[in-house]
């Protein structure tokens, strides 16, 4: 069993793909063209590289739309286990429903912190802070890691990979 994290998929979010960095110019994801080809895209290198026996933190920001998009957790292969992000607006048991087992507000595996919004330095100590929220944002600093697709080419990455 292996332990991945990712962050912001944001699946159903048509508009994340006209967002433009502060340059105003360089779209935030110019890799695709809508979110039906990024959701396909993101489901795909998920389990291109994940197994069943794998255990995945999703670090919030699932989807936009809870009703019309949740739906996709379905096809993600892995223990799920979500940490509630700001745009994560629907019931717990709607994301229970979708396949996450676990729902929380932050987790700490040995010396990371996992949480959706990167966490005050002075919350730390000697952990390493596993977050997203920030999108394409570089880390505050040598104990964060922001984890949102972006970064990480839209797949889920090995926790261990980011010591």
């Amino acid at each position: 069993m292996k332990i991945y994290v990712i962050s912001d998929t944001h699946f159903g979010h048509e508009n994340i793909y006209k967002f433009t960095t502060e340059d105003k110019v360089t779209r935030v994801r110019p890799e695709f063209s809508n979110s039906i080809e990024g959701d396909a895209e993101m489901v795909r290198r998920w389990n291109a590289i994940v197994t069943p026996q794998d255990h995945v933190y999703h670090l919030g920001d699932v989807c936009m739309n809870t009703a019309k998009h949740l739906a996709l957790v379905k096809y993600l292969l892995g223990h799920k286990r979500l940490i509630w992000g700001n745009h994560d607006k629907g019931k717990p048991s709607e994301y229970q429903a979708a396949g996450f087992q676990k729902i929380m507000g932050y987790r700490w595996i040995n010396d990371f912190i996992l949480s959706h919004v990167p966490l005050h330095p002075s919350s730390l100590g000697n952990r390493i802070n596993v977050h997203g929220h920030i999108h394409e944002r570089a880390p505050f600093g040598e104990q964060y890691r922001n984890v949102s697709v972006e970064r990480i080419n839209y797949t889920p990455v090995l926790l261990e990979s980011l010591r």
